[in-house]
């Protein structure tokens, strides 16, 4: 009897762990038959165009800026134009005081006058054959002796009205009301911002991206919504060692006199375009040891895709590789092999 026990609980056993095994081989096929899928976003490629562009800072210069100096000493007995005003190409601006200057003026003045009429009487007594050639041509040498004596003192005399070399602002007065102005000093700091010229330092790397007539937008931080349009108008040819770069120059018209020499200048300078292509994400490119890929949706799988790159300007690609059907996965493509299942519910 007790061995028939036995033998019960045995079976009675064995069927429960036989029904424990099944159980745990089914929970472990159903485990391997759910694959995981990755949560991603996707973007549909189209061909667009790509502009790629150097960014330097540059510097804002008046197209002529000119210290006015003092050729002629005197005291500065009238301002005309003061600092902060307009004046034309030519206009007085001040005039000195100089009694030396006015006096040998006024005696080249006279002494013309004088050799003006001993030469008329002159020319009339040797047309009367009243005296010599040689008197007649004494009075005439006196004359142009005269006349270049009397242009020198007025060229000397209106040194003293100081006027503008050319259309622009009066921007510094040196000497106050009744000093004396040495010569050879500057009276006056003239600028002329009519145009403006915004000169930059590009790597010299770039020396054979840029030439004259290449486009620039301009934009000043002073006035965050403006943006000029122009073109390059001078490359310099030379090398600055200490830093390595060259000049380029670029002339702009001052609408409404808004800009001043000195601002800062943030130019955009176009180095390539390329028009129809292919234009992706920088996050989207993934770097590996062969290279730089990207993921596309393949249906409900993903697919690796090598790619290569012509051009990079800020957050955007310019690559080769891809066409415009594919859907480019944008988020998630970091967590992505290829064949991986995606979900696209997010």
């Amino acid at each position: 009897m007790q061995r028939v026990c036995t033998f019960a609980l045995l079976m009675i056993a064995s069927f429960f762990l036989m029904q424990c095994t099944d159980e745990g081989n089914a929970e472990s096929k159903t485990e391997e038959s759910t694959e995981r899928s990755i949560p991603v976003k996707t973007m549909q490629l189209q061909k667009q165009s790509f502009a790629n562009y150097l960014e330097v800072t540059g510097v804002v210069h008046a197209r002529n800026h000119v210290q006015i100096i003092v050729e002629e000493p005197g005291l500065l007995r009238k301002v005309i134009v003061d600092k902060g005003r307009y004046a034309g190409a030519n206009d007085t601006l001040a005039v000195l005081e100089n009694k030396v200057l006015e006096a040998q003026y006024e005696q080249a003045q006279a002494a013309l006058q004088q050799a003006e009429l001993e030469y008329k009487s002159r020319d009339v007594l040797y047309k009367k054959r009243a005296i010599s050639e040689n008197e007649f041509l004494g009075a005439k040498y006196s004359l142009n002796a005269a006349k270049a004596a009397y242009n020198l003192a007025k060229v000397r005399y209106e040194k003293l009205f100081i006027t503008a070399p050319l259309r622009g602002i009066v921007n510094e007065r040196y000497y106050d009301l009744g000093a004396y102005a040495n010569a050879m000093t500057p009276i006056f700091e003239f600028i002329d911002n009519d145009y403006l010229k915004i000169r930059a330092g590009v790597a010299e790397r770039f020396l054979g991206d840029i030439e004259i007539g290449t486009p620039v937008e301009l934009t000043f931080d002073a006035y965050p919504d403006m943006k000029v349009e122009a073109k390059v108008s001078f490359v310099s040819r030379s090398i600055d060692p200490s830093n390595r770069t060259f000049q380029v120059e670029v002339v702009i018209p001052n609408k409404g006199r808004k800009l001043a020499p000195e601002m800062i200048a943030n130019v955009r300078v176009l180095r390539e375009e390329f028009p129809n292509s292919i234009v992706v994400p920088l996050d989207a490119l993934i770097e590996s040891e062969n290279g730089w890929h990207v993921f596309v949706a393949n249906q409900d799988r993903a697919k690796k895709v090598v790619v290569n790159q012509r051009a990079i300007y800020r957050n955007s690609v310019l690559v080769d590789g891809l066409a415009p059907s594919d859907k480019l996965i944008v988020v998630g493509h970091r967590n992505l092999s290829d064949g991986t299942l995606l979900d696209f519910k997010n």
